[in-house]
């Protein structure tokens, strides 16, 4: 995510605003010292164009822990 944010030129303050979070939870979220709900990450992808589908490792397919 900080690859994208640096190549797309945003601004942490521009893309909190528009996501409506405070920038330092937005800072610690890209710099994945703390998470973000399941509502502001695919947010999050929309704004920055990345996919918000994840795929499953094959051990968690079948309800087993990796």
């Amino acid at each position: 995510m900080l690859e994208t944010l640096k190549h797309l030129k945003l601004s942490y303050a521009r893309l909190a605003h528009e996501m409506a979070i405070p920038e330092m939870v937005l800072r610690d979220a890209v710099e994945a010292k703390m998470g973000l709900s399941r509502g502001q990450r695919v947010r999050l992808g929309k704004a920055l164009g990345l996919p918000t589908t994840y795929e499953l490792r094959p051990g968690e397919r079948d309800g087993v822990p990796c």
